[in-house]
């Protein structure tokens, strides 16, 4: 399996992880701890968005990890939350002018959901874990 093939698989399933995580905040604090519901699904993104970074820092591109560990963080937040935008702008895109996803929305999640996914996949490998094994080498 080439390395691209296994980083993407491993994403994907960090982001499964985090989705559970972020749905199971959201619920617990809302149900049980009297939260509103933004208030909940900040909390919710903050601890998923931390869980993923995790995942992936150790296992999806470890081998890409900067020791910064801060400065790191701060940029897979920084994108995850634009790739956030991107799934519900095209989440409100389609289900505010196309028919089809109007009336079955689930298919409007799925396209928002890949589309930010997939901005989440290449920021997260061209902009977030670029360790000290991927910088090029500059001859003195």
């Amino acid at each position: 399996m080439t390395t691209l093939k296994r980083e993407a698989i491993i994403f994907a399933l960090a982001g499964t992880a985090g989705f559970l995580v972020d749905a199971s905040t959201v619920l617990t604090l809302s149900n049980l701890a009297a939260f509103d519901l933004v208030s909940a699904k900040l909390v919710g993104f903050a601890v998923a968005v931390t869980v993923t970074w995790i995942i992936n820092r150790n296992v999806t591109f470890a081998h890409r990890k900067d020791e910064r560990l801060l400065r790191e963080w701060t940029r897979y937040v920084s994108a995850n939350s634009f790739g956030g935008l991107i799934n519900n702008g095209i989440y409100m895109l389609l289900v505010f002018t196309w028919a089809l996803p109007a009336r079955y929305p689930v298919l409007a999640v799925a396209a928002g959901s890949l589309a930010g996914m997939m901005f989440n996949f290449v920021s997260s490998r061209c902009y977030v874990f670029v360790g000290e094994s991927v910088k090029p080498q500059v001859a003195p």
